[in-house]
């Protein structure tokens, strides 16, 4: 209760900020969300890289306090009629929504990658009250971009204990936004577009990334990845721009936060924070008639001005991070290394110089040839209409090319359906959004020829992570784009029709994809029982442990999943040693690789354990080596037993979990934690 009690604060003073914003600004308040959203997540990122960020949540706090104090004193002259539009009363419903069902059901990380560094991270950050990488332990994926992370901060900040479910909830808040600035332009009366529309698009992230029906749960709304809200983020500077028909200086000005969010969401969020820096910044040079001045600069120096403010503001962003890496991490930001261990700038030079046909290689040849098959065969939405398998069947059956079809297909109804002013920002922006999904295209085919080791490349591995996220924000722009062309149209027209056949197919499509025990709607509590065990039996081995003791982890589980899984759990109180312990190759004949080694060891250390086979008698070594005090059992077999159960006093036979390492310097014991005095 109090962990809700302290997020639904957070989420309070941001509609304090929200409001502050709209009526000193003039920002629509559907849109007025998203901008405070991405404010805060810049915020906290640069005073967290300078390692100010318990300052920077008090006097985000403070801000908010002082938001709602004038707000109070000037509380006569709120227009509730324009604040309570349908974008900010979705918003405000949703976020609430999302807030009752996560502190009731308490989700809690359950993906590969929540535990190598998105969930972690998160976690980290809140225990020690600063950036991951000024306490990185034995997190080995520190170089990612700090955004996101500080968006969960942000709504962990108020309270003493780190709750993962707030991490789900701080990111649907911002899906919400993201949604409601989409329709921000819609009036109260417009409900009847209003409605469809939010339809639409909160169902856009399952539409675009769930591609097969699957007997587990779609984790779209329970999930710490950064691909989806990278997405997202990139469409949300593109609609804050767009949805409004008149471009004020608050409008640009949200939109260059969201761009610059983007940056700072994902690395490969600074290529499409380029793309869509470059959309907005021809619109407003080429299109925009009216003045949108910057500061005492008005006409063309004024537009101007904001262009170079779009672009540079995710440049310094970008060249931020790479300095604090420099200077924190002792690392270059742009050495991408890889398979052919080149540089950013050297890895798109090359790129280009093979795809006009200098120098091009088989392996390039090769990768991009399955590219281009990937874009009309392979599965990646919930856009398919089935079919033979033939060209067009696999065209039609979920293929990233039917999905640029809807995409346009919406565009042309928004370009036919707007006025004079609407059909010629419409044009422009399919056609240069065309052009910048193909430069994206290709670029991500660059990393996956000079960046990936050759099978994931040759296979183009999690292909659809890397592709969707375009398709999101590409999708968003274009439903944003069809309400603004229909924001001054009749009622009952071919437009709302529109709307609500594409509602009807959407959720046709869902439908026939989802269930409601397979969402965030209904899902069950087993979908968590293995992730609850384990808490369990963590919180059971930190009774006999303190912050002085090292845990060597087994685990004879697939896949290795279990160490970061129970590195987690332990952190901060127990440090879990990175042994990778885990696996079914855990035998005495396995050699371990040096990347599996602590980063303390030696060079001679690293030598020595990386060529010698892992016997009982090496792994005693290793564990004085490492200094290692206690070995924690998850998972073992009989073949387990047999090759090491002689350095267990009970010969794992009496189901403890925890042993304590007893160490006479000539001999090395396994005892169950609570009997090592005894023994």
């Amino acid at each position: 209760m109090a962990a809700f009690i302290e997020i639904l604060i957070t989420l309070a003073a941001l509609l304090a900020l929200c409001l502050f914003v709209h009526v000193k600004t003039g920002l629509a308040s559907g849109a007025a969300p998203l901008a405070a959203l991405c404010g805060t997540m810049i915020w906290y990122s640069v005073l967290g890289s300078v390692h100010l960020l318990l300052l920077a949540g008090f006097l985000w706090f403070a801000a908010a306090l002082a938001a709602a104090v004038w707000l109070w004193r000037h509380r006569k002259m709120l227009r509730w009629r324009e604040i309570l539009s349908p974008a900010f009363v979705f918003f405000v419903l949703a976020s609430l929504a999302v807030l009752v069902l996560f502190a009731a059901r308490r989700p809690v990380f359950n993906e590969w990658d929540e535990f190598s560094f998105w969930g972690i991270a998160a976690k980290v950050v809140k225990t020690e009250n600063q950036l991951y990488t000024f306490h990185p332990g034995e997190m080995r994926a520190t170089t990612f971009v700090p955004g996101l992370i500080m968006l969960d901060y942000a709504f962990q900040f108020l309270g003493g204990a780190f709750a993962p479910w707030k991490v789900y909830a701080a990111y649907d808040i911002l899906y919400f936004a993201i949604f409601a600035a989409a329709f921000s332009m819609l009036r109260r009366r417009q409900w009847y577009l209003a409605v469809p529309a939010a339809a639409v698009l909160t169902l856009t992230p399952f539409l675009m990334t769930v591609y097969q029906r699957d007997i587990y749960v779609c984790n779209v709304y329970l999930n710490a990845y950064a691909d989806i809200p990278m997405g997202l983020l990139f469409g949300a500077g593109l609609v804050l721009y767009f949805a409004p028909r008149k471009k004020t200086p608050a409008v640009v000005c949200s939109a260059l936060l969201a761009i610059t969010a983007t940056c700072i969401a994902k690395d490969m969020g600074f290529a499409l924070c380029l793309i869509a820096a470059a959309i907005v910044c021809f619109d407003l040079l080429f299109l925009e008639k009216e003045d949108v001045p910057f500061f005492c600069l008005k006409g063309l120096w004024g537009k101007l001005c904001w262009c170079a403010s779009l672009v540079t503001a995710p440049v310094a962003a970008f060249l931020g991070w790479a300095a604090h890496m420099a200077v924190v991490l002792d690392m270059n930001r742009f050495d991408v290394g890889g398979a052919e261990n080149m540089g950013m700038v050297q890895m798109v030079a090359t790129g280009l110089c093979e795809l006009v046909g200098i120098g091009r290689t088989e392996k390039f040849t090769q990768i991009m040839q399955s590219m281009w098959q990937a874009l009309y065969s392979t599965r990646v939405t919930m856009f398919s209409l089935g079919g033979p398998q033939t060209r067009l069947g696999r065209l039609l059956n979920g293929s990233g090319m039917i999905v640029i079809l809807v995409i346009l297909s919406i565009l042309l109804a928004a370009f036919l359906l707007g006025d004079r002013r609407m059909k010629l920002r419409v044009a422009w922006a399919s056609l240069w959004s065309t052009l910048g999904f193909a430069a994206f295209y290709i670029f991500t085919g660059f990393t996956y020829v000079y960046v990936f080791k050759d099978g994931f490349g040759y296979q183009l591995g999690d292909y659809n992570r890397y592709i969707y996220p375009y398709y999101i924000g590409w999708f968003i722009l274009a439903v944003s784009m069809l309400c603004a062309s229909l924001k001054n149209t009749a009622p009952g027209g071919w437009g709302a029709l529109f709307l609500l056949v594409l509602c009807g197919g959407c959720i046709w499509r869902a439908n026939a994809f989802l269930q409601p025990q397979l969402t965030v709607l209904d899902y069950p509590e087993s979908v968590y029982l293995e992730r609850r065990e384990q808490e369990a039996a963590a919180a059971a081995a930190k009774k006999h442990l303190t912050e002085d003791d090292r845990i060597f982890l087994v685990s004879l589980a697939p896949f290795g999943l279990e160490w970061f899984q129970y590195y987690y759990e332990f952190y901060p109180d127990v440090f879990v040693d990175y042994s990778f312990g885990c696996g079914p190759d855990f035998t005495p004949e396995t050699v371990r690789m040096p990347e599996a080694l602590p980063k303390f060891f030696t060079e001679e250390q690293v030598a020595y354990f990386s060529t010698q086979p892992f016997t009982g008698e090496v792994w005693c070594e290793y564990l004085r080596a490492s200094g290692c005090t206690a070995v924690f059992m998850d998972e073992w077999t009989g073949s387990f037993v047999n090759d090491y159960g002689y350095l267990f006093s009970d010969g794992l036979k009496s189901g403890a979990q925890l042993y304590r390492i007893v160490d006479t310097g000539t001999q090395m014991r396994f005892v169950p934690a609570g009997e090592e005095a005894v023994s």
